[in-house]
């Protein structure tokens, strides 16, 4: 450009030349901050939108999906529940109905047994229901190839559903301190025909706390072991409840680990679990009441044990994937399953 301007020897053509020249420079230099400008407002506005939106659409998707995973539960949980309930109570009706028979019991005093054995009996069938349900259902993501194959993808199925299984400790819970005694009270008395004496199975908490406040300020060796049953009362009504969450997340790592055990791993997994939990209970019960294990350690033993084992197999889950050697986490609608 200066070898052109020094060609021109008119000093009016040498001015509008340069003139030309720094005006074509402005309008470059405008151009470009102009260009740089809308860079930097896109980066700044538009960046953020787009950002938000990919979260939120990520939420929104999470959310459909955990509503799904919860919805695939909920069916198998209240048959297995139903099932076993009717199963235990039935179990039951065979040993009190003939009892109840050689008194001349009315149906509806029957009828009124068989109700009121309901109750104690969810103690026991709901923790087990949970466990199963979770089992069938992820045995079933695992043939859909949507457990994926990380320990991301575990903890995206794994922790909706060890909410929801809060939410019926909780209400186990409720059943266990609140309505469990009360049942039992009128359950004893139909059976014994009359009033019955109070007995652990039939204190609320508050009232085996107090009993067991008064055992231990009484002398004696056998006061002691009132003392330490009433304790083990309060300590497995929490732990019985507590166990729907170590259940659901036993269940949940059993089958992401031994991914195609099929119906086989279901009901062997299923009766080991039970049997070897309600044997620990049962265990820690027995040595708690002799007074050679403090009764909170003796209660809340099973849980421990079972929690190790599941946290053990999560830790490090078999890796699934589809058959068609997909391993993205998608889970179908429970409709169409």
């Amino acid at each position: 450009m200066i070898a052109e301007l020094d060609a021109i020897t008119e000093p009016a053509e040498q001015t509008r030349f340069a003139l030309g020249a720094l005006t074509a420079i402005g309008r470059l230099a405008v151009s470009g901050y102009t260009q740089s400008s809308i860079e930097s407002l896109r980066l700044v506005l538009v960046a953020p939108l787009r950002e938000r939106d990919a979260r939120l659409g990520g939420l929104a998707m999470s959310e459909i999906m955990t509503r799904q995973l919860l919805h695939r539960h909920a069916r198998p949980f209240a048959l297995t529940l139903a099932t076993l309930t009717l199963l235990l109570v039935a179990n039951q009706a065979l040993q009190w109905v003939p009892q109840l028979g050689e008194r001349g019991a009315s149906a509806a005093t029957v009828a009124e047994v068989l109700l009121l054995s309901v109750p104690f009996t969810l103690a026991l069938t709901v923790p087990m229901a949970v466990f199963l349900s979770v089992c069938w259902v992820f045995t079933r993501l695992g043939r859909e190839g949507a457990l994926g194959s990380t320990r991301g993808d575990f903890r995206r199925l794994v922790m909706p559903v060890v909410g929801a299984a809060a939410v019926v400790a909780t209400l186990t819970l409720v059943l266990n301190t609140e309505v469990l005694p009360r049942t039992n009270t009128r359950l004893a008395a139909v059976l014994s025909g009359s009033e019955s004496r109070p007995t652990d199975r039939t204190m609320t908490i508050g009232e085996l706390r107090d009993a067991a406040q008064s055992a231990r300020s009484a002398p004696g060796e056998e006061a002691v072991a009132r003392a330490a049953a009433f304790e083990v009362e309060i300590q497995k009504r929490f732990a019985l409840a507590a166990a729907c969450m170590v259940l659901a997340l036993a269940g949940a790592s059993i089958v992401t680990r031994f991914p195609r055990g099929g119906m086989g791993l279901l009901i062997g997994g299923g009766t080991l679990v039970f049997a070897g939990y309600y044997a620990a209970l049962v265990a820690g019960e027995s040595l708690a009441d002799q007074q050679l294990v403090a009764p909170g350690v003796a209660m809340w033993l099973a849980n421990a044990l079972l929690l190790a084992v599941a946290l053990l197999l999560a830790w490090r889950p078999s890796r699934l994937q589809s058959d068609s050697g997909s391993d993205a986490l998608t889970i179908e609608d429970p409709e169409a399953a």
